[in-house]
């Protein structure tokens, strides 16, 4: 089989082939770092290449399939860490100056699972600096660049890892979603992106964060490829405390089931303002899709949501405190923008982040009493197309807007995404088509807690009418 193919297979499709051993993990794995080796200068999507490691792995696992030591669905698969992952023995810079020579003594959760379910690391992913803004535009590593059009911004946090999937040099990656670092570059490189409910993934080893709404997800090609991905990564982690210990269900096992008894909500506020008109039209044609396989489409209103930016500065609080020591130590190593950012964030009274805390209980009710009408609330993922890297503003509809206010970082870019991280509530993202100038488009479903399986199921059926069909942009091949 061909390196060009085997790079353009889905996990799903990939690991039959490894595990009959008609492919070998060191072929899929030189494919992949041929690939790696090939975009990096366009795509500047790694910070840290793990070539050797990758292939001595490779060649471990070759060596113990061949024995009957199948792990699953995830070995011998090339995958990507996002690089405010910790990863044992291998530097993790955060996408900062501060910590660029930092070398973690353990790996995160996260990674330790998908270690154990046989995966190859091959490279520790770009990302906006430390993993605060929604664009990917790094001043110490340089801007990853977005595969579908290379003079585009691929969306962030998680930028790295979406590029790579996106132009097929990794099968999947695991990504961090705070505002929707994992969904803004899944939407914007035409991925499938999930934020899991809080508490279904462990958060330890994830570096420099607020731990209040910080989630770890993956970002695929495929509905089924992020099903394999969660299976591996969810369950309880007694050293975590924010994990839930409750039992793990088999997330493919409603994928064959219809979804004529699923009812939709289609928001009439916030969701679809400023949208674009033809993100607007594409996601309400996935909707409308949604309606003729069966699903009862509804509308619904969120009063609560016009107060969504206060709890930004309950964000900002957090954000500050997780700095605090290394801007006193290395405030020199910081952007001017985002120590601007974290220093303002200091003077937030307790007033305020009473009143932070406050709005976000509020939404998290409103959200619990809507989702008792309906199953899934449908929305665009991202209200615009990706901009061109260096820009500050966006074109909507024929008409300019600033993405940035105040030096309130990406404010736009996660207006959306935002809400699920107060909500804690799981949001997948399934790419619903292209604009007239061949860029993604996101659908965002949301769901109940812990009902990740209904979340899927739906986003499969949809996935299989959408025409997406693993379509990948012109750079991959």
């Amino acid at each position: 089989m061909s390196t060009d193919s085997l790079n353009h297979l889905s996990i799903t499709e990939l690991a039959p082939l490894i595990q009959s051993r008609e492919v070998s993990p060191v072929e899929v794995v030189d494919a992949a770092l041929a690939q790696a080796e090939r975009l990096q200068p366009v795509l500047n999507s790694f910070i840290t290449l793990l070539a050797d490691d990758a292939r001595r792995d490779a060649k471990e696992r070759e060596k113990a399939i061949k024995v009957g030591e199948y792990r699953g669905p995830l070995d011998g698969i090339p995958i990507g860490i996002k690089d405010n992952l910790a990863t044992k023995g291998i530097r993790t810079t955060v996408g900062s100056k501060v910590l660029r020579d930092y070398v973690p003594q353990d790996d995160a959760a996260a990674v330790t699972a998908c270690k154990q379910a046989g995966a190859i690391i091959i490279g520790k992913e770009n990302l906006h600096e430390f993993a605060a803004g929604g664009t990917s535009e790094n001043p110490h590593y340089g801007a990853v660049h977005n595969p579908w059009d290379v003079e585009r911004i691929p969306g962030g946090s998680s930028g790295g890892g979406a590029a790579n999937v996106a132009a097929r040099v990794t099968h999947a990656s695991l990504g961090t979603d705070l505002a929707g670092s994992v969904r803004i570059p899944a939407s914007y490189c035409g991925l499938v992106g999930l934020k899991p409910t809080f508490g279904r993934v462990s958060q330890r080893g994830i570096q420099v964060t607020s731990h209040n709404g910080d989630h770890i997800g993956p970002m695929t090609r495929s509905v089924a490829d992020c099903a394999v991905m969660l299976q591996i990564l969810a369950g309880n982690d007694p050293a975590d405390p924010s994990t839930v210990p409750i039992d793990v269900p088999d997330y493919t096992s409603r994928f064959g089931e219809p979804i004529a008894n699923i009812r939709i909500g289609v928001p009439t506020n916030y969701y679809f303002d400023l949208v674009d008109a033809e993100v607007d039209a594409a996601v309400r044609k996935a909707i409308a899709s949604l309606g003729e396989m069966g699903a009862h489409v509804s509308d619904v209103e969120f009063s609560t949501l016009k107060y969504m930016e206060l709890v930004r500065a309950g964000t900002g609080a957090d954000s500050f405190i997780a700095h605090e020591q290394m801007l006193k130590d290395h405030r020199e190593d910081y952007s001017p923008e985002l120590a601007s950012r974290m220093l303002a964030s200091q003077f937030s009274l307790g007033r305020d982040y009473a009143k932070a805390l406050k709005v976000q209980r509020l939404i998290e009710d409103e959200f619990a009493q809507v989702l008792q009408d309906v199953d899934i609330i449908a929305t665009p993922t991202m209200a615009f197309s990706p901009r061109r890297i260096g820009e500050e503003t966006t074109m909507i509809s024929g008409k300019e807007h600033p993405l940035r206010v105040s030096g309130a970082g990406d404010l736009y870019l996660g207006h959306n995404t935002h809400v699920s991280n107060a909500t804690g509530l799981p949001t997948i993202t399934v790419p619903c088509g292209l604009t007239s100038e061949g860029l993604p488009v996101g659908l965002q479903l949301i769901g109940r807690p812990f009902e990740e399986a209904l979340l899927l199921q739906a986003a499969a059926q949809y996935e299989k009418i959408s025409g997406w069909d693993n379509a990948s942009p012109e750079l991959a091949n």
